[in-house]
């Protein structure tokens, strides 16, 4: 199978991995428009009453527009601002259009670095240690920085030099 990737022009792969965005981020958004009548007496209501989903929202409502593009940028929150989108009924020419962008940075981001993480598990032994080492590394430096923060935050607050950031 990676051969058979590997063997097709690069804006193949590319125009796959789009396509694939643009079919997941719509379903999602299709799923929150119908979700949105009779909620309250059905399994979705778990989901829209979920701290992921509050997260959501609240993301939607800092960047707007914006938060569609930048969703396919991050991990676990994606789909629920997808649906978030289709709750709030964005307009659909604007989300459309919000998410051709973000599916081109998701495309852009899996066609370059997600397929070499492919290419290496797939090669044997020392390519899946190469790949575990990284999100190892990577684990660890997120875990880093948020106690960084934490403290940073706590510290702050002991000493009455909170910073009151954006109101509204």
């Amino acid at each position: 199978m990676l051969e058979r990737i590997h063997s097709l022009p690069y804006p193949w792969v590319f125009l796959f991995f789009w396509c694939l965005a643009m079919m997941r981020s719509h379903t999602m958004y299709w799923i929150g428009r119908g979700i949105t009548a009779g909620t309250a007496r059905t399994r979705w209501v778990s989901l829209l009453e979920s701290p992921m989903y509050a997260r959501a929202q609240a993301w939607s409502a800092r960047w707007g527009v914006l938060a569609v593009p930048m969703s396919f940028l991050t991990v676990g929150l994606q789909s629920v601002i997808q649906i978030s989108a289709g709750v709030a009924r964005m307009p659909l020419r604007r989300y459309v259009a919000a998410t051709a962008a973000g599916a081109i940075a998701w495309a852009a981001v899996y066609t370059t670095i997600g397929m070499a993480i492919l290419t290496a598990w797939l090669t044997g032994p020392i390519g899946r240690i190469v790949v575990i080492l990284a999100a190892a590394a990577l684990i660890v430096s997120i875990v880093v920085r948020r106690r960084r923060r934490t403290t940073i935050t706590e510290t702050a607050g002991e000493t009455g030099f909170v910073s009151q950031g954006r109101q509204g």
